[in-house]
């Protein structure tokens, strides 16, 4: 019994409680607001050192505007330094809606094959081939971006099915100075440990799949976006780029007419917290202001009321 009433009393014993004075509560304010404020600066001089290029409606810039065709245009750059992050954007694509997202199977993804109970609980409204796209019933894309054409049966179940998988991504891009072709670097741009993990080829995946989903453009794609406008990882630019004209050639697969929307390029290099995040340096100065400002009401009010601000009533 003593025992216990011993343990109890050690558990709910009153401990030392540090009651901050006024002083420290002022010099606590105002330390964390100068450290919030010198990082906010610090990130904002590195985001101003960031390169960014945004080409904005890259499709409109061919006439007439045509899709499923090749086009190219030219586009003046400055000189960036390698790394240098080639990305695609969209506007007004909602992929964070709950019914897209959820609408996909994360059993056949890793490679499994599924039911047709649960490609209609999962996939649904795409669940079968006949569901998918014309374009996509009659290819297989490798893992290396590589169309080879096939048949497939309208009624088998599709493979990957689901909304987020049809909607898939395939704008296909080259970049060249002066007939020199500048290399794209397409691997290593999803999750380490999405690809053979997450994301898998079935057992016979080029005659039952539309898709190789160990392809990283799939996988950057089905990792949805929380926002309407948002941008995804195509490639990297592991040389400098000099200043000069550059012609940029793409296959103008994507409408975004379908949404309402619109399809940019992104061309950017990166700093230590990634790329230009202005966002964070702004939110990282308004939270340092916020506490300085705390700190000097603190102060006034200690001036002004005197030795007795913040003691004890006796």
């Amino acid at each position: 019994m003593s025992d216990s009433k011993g343990f109890l009393h050690w558990l709910f014993f009153k401990k030392w409680h540090p009651v901050p004075s006024v002083g420290s509560t002022i010099a606590l304010f105002s330390i964390i607001g100068v450290i919030f404020v010198v990082l906010g600066i610090v990130i904002t001089v590195i985001n101003n050192n960031i390169q960014e290029v945004t080409i904005y409606k890259y499709d409109q810039k061919c006439s007439p505007v045509e899709y499923n065709k090749k086009c190219s245009f030219t586009y003046k750059f400055d000189q960036m330094k390698a790394p240098i992050y080639f990305y695609y954007e969209l506007e007004n694509f909602y992929q964070n809606h709950r019914r897209y997202v959820k609408s996909k199977s994360s059993t056949q993804l890793s490679g499994e094959e599924i039911s047709l109970s649960d490609a209609e609980k999962y996939c649904e409204p795409i669940i079968y081939n006949k569901d998918l796209e014309e374009w996509q019933q009659v290819v297989y894309i490798t893992e290396d971006n590589i169309l080879v054409t096939k048949e497939s049966k309208p009624d088998d179940i599709a493979s990957p099915c689901g909304l987020v998988a049809k909607s898939f991504f395939n704008d296909t891009y080259e970049l060249s100075l002066s007939g020199k072709k500048i290399e794209l670097n397409q691997t290593g741009i999803s999750w380490p440990n999405d690809k053979g993990k997450k994301y898998k080829r079935a057992h016979d995946s080029e005659n039952t799949q539309w898709i190789d989903p160990e392809n990283e453009h799939f996988i950057v794609w089905m990792r949805t976006a929380g926002l309407p406008t948002f941008r995804k990882l195509w490639g990297r630019i592991e040389q400098d780029i000099e200043e000069g004209e550059y012609i940029i050639e793409f296959q103008n697969n994507y409408n975004p007419q379908m949404f309402a929307g619109a399809k940019n390029i992104v061309l950017s290099t990166s700093g230590p917290f990634g790329g230009k995040n202005l966002f964070l340096s702004i939110a990282f100065i308004v939270v340092g202001v916020i506490q300085l400002l705390i700190a000097l009401a603190f102060l006034i009010k200690k001036i002004r009321a005197g030795p007795s601000f913040g003691q004890k009533n006796e």
